[in-house]
């Protein structure tokens, strides 16, 4: 018995849309990253992950906050 071979299957031409939980952590990082002055993106993310730790935020609502901090004037330190 002979089978044809089959071809590979062409993926979707669409981008893939992130929803949901994802959707908002894309969504709030893009936000943070276009607030955050040159060169400070690494203090911001330490930041981030401080109040996630220290304060037991979750990440979107850490990532919510360094934002508003940055909105309100703060100027995270160089990075080293």
């Amino acid at each position: 018995m002979e089978v044809e071979a089959v071809g590979a299957i062409p993926s979707p031409r669409r981008p893939m849309q992130v929803v949901g939980v994802s959707a908002e952590l894309t969504e709030a990082r893009t936000k943070l990253r276009e607030a955050t002055p040159s060169g400070r993106w690494d203090a911001v993310i330490a930041e981030v992950n401080r109040l996630q730790y220290d304060e037991h935020l979750s990440p979107l609502a850490a990532l919510k906050a360094v934002h508003a901090k940055l909105a309100s004037g703060w100027i995270p330190p160089l990075g080293r």
